[in-house]
């Protein structure tokens, strides 16, 4: 059955109108301030611009961005990206109702993989900028390419993503081993990524176990959201330099996590708030290594940062953890200089470094 159009009120219809117009004038003055007059920290006119937009985007109600916003499914991003850049792509439906996506380089048995989670706070498709970073991280770690295709909220409620990502990682485990695997994700792709790790560790309840015979290659956590404690400093101190703001992280996390649950009851599930965890959580990583990353201007810096404390002190010496601090980069930063297609900053550069390090030959 075709879903019913939107119908906007008038106020609803000025509002984008309004946004439209203030993006546009807004945009061309930061164009033009960071052209002739760059401060001295600028992060360059397309990033700045870029952050702008998005700001201005993500302050559209969800019923007005389902209206003016293109609403593409994931499995179809990924069909039109690899039709358009000639790559192989091959589906395998999995059980939960979700999908992997084998883009390029067609997986073998023992073959590196690459499998990656992409963000948009649970609630937006994947976009090609995470194709074209995932792909360039998958060729640096000489690796095939996985792109778990998960349901969106709302209409898939926590833990349904994590079930999905569990179903992906048994489905690489029939052909590849756990060394050879390196997982990563982006924002809420990050989330779930640390949701398969704490799951591995200590398997949820009503959740299948996946029993692993060696650790994991590596995890890689871009700019991943961590806490339902909204109190930390950077949301302030960023917040006007990071297109994230906290009442849409608020907004989206409303729609994803269990129907019902309270913010203070989040907290206190490992799988759903894991800097939150309980003391010691993390020891015996079942993984050789973890980058974590972060962009010095995102209102997640001060929970990443935090995070990686926390690896380091509980999961070492068996695990090898490292963290990126982005200089002038916002959240996400390697996604959004693969969006606009401009020169790698520091994230991306350390995370592609990383890949290559972490890359076993065959």
């Amino acid at each position: 059955m075709a879903s019913q159009e939107i119908q906007l009120s008038f106020w609803e219809k000025l509002g984008i109108v309004w946004a439209f117009a203030a993006t546009a004038f807004w945009a061309g003055c930061t164009a033009l301030r960071h052209f002739v007059l760059p401060p001295a920290d600028s992060p360059g006119v397309a990033r700045s611009v870029y952050t702008l937009v998005m700001r201005n985007a993500i302050r559209l109600s969800p019923r007005q961005r389902k209206k003016v916003l293109p609403q593409h499914k994931t499995g179809e991003v990924i069909k039109k990206y690899c039709t358009d850049y000639s790559l192989k792509h091959v589906v395998y439906p999995l059980p939960k109702g979700a999908k992997l996506h084998w883009i390029g380089k067609q997986p073998s048995n023992g073959c590196n993989v690459f499998l990656y989670f992409h963000g948009g706070g649970y609630k937006m498709a994947i976009n090609p900028g995470h194709i074209s970073f995932s792909l360039k991280c998958a060729s640096n770690a000489k690796a095939s390419l996985a792109l778990l295709e998960y349901t969106l909220a709302p209409a898939g409620h926590y833990p349904t993503q994590l079930q999905q990502a569990i179903e992906a990682l048994k489905s690489i485990l029939n052909i590849s081993s756990p060394s050879h695997i390196t997982i990563g994700g982006d924002s809420a792709g990050g989330h779930l990524s640390t949701g398969l790790l704490s799951h591995l560790m200590h398997p949820a309840k009503d959740l299948e176990p996946i029993p692993l015979t060696e650790k994991l290659g590596g995890i890689c956590l871009i700019c991943p959201f961590l806490s339902f404690d909204y109190e930390k400093k950077s949301y302030s101190t960023n917040a006007s330099r990071d297109y994230l703001q906290l009442k849409d992280i608020k907004s989206l996390n409303a729609d994803f996590k269990p129907v019902g649950l309270s913010d203070a009851d989040a907290l206190n599930d490992p799988g759903l708030s894991p800097l939150d965890a309980p003391k010691g959580w993390w020891r015996d990583c079942p993984v050789e290594g973890i980058l974590v990353t972060a962009g010095a201007w995102e209102v997640f810096l001060d929970d990443v940062v935090a995070f990686s404390a926390r690896l380091k002190e509980e999961a070492t010496p068996g695990t090898k953890v490292d963290l990126v601090v982005g200089a002038r980069e916002v959240h996400a930063a390697c996604i959004v200089d693969c969006s606009i297609g401009i020169s790698e900053g520091d994230m991306a550069k350390a995370i592609l470094a990383w890949m290559s390090d972490a890359a076993i030959d065959m």
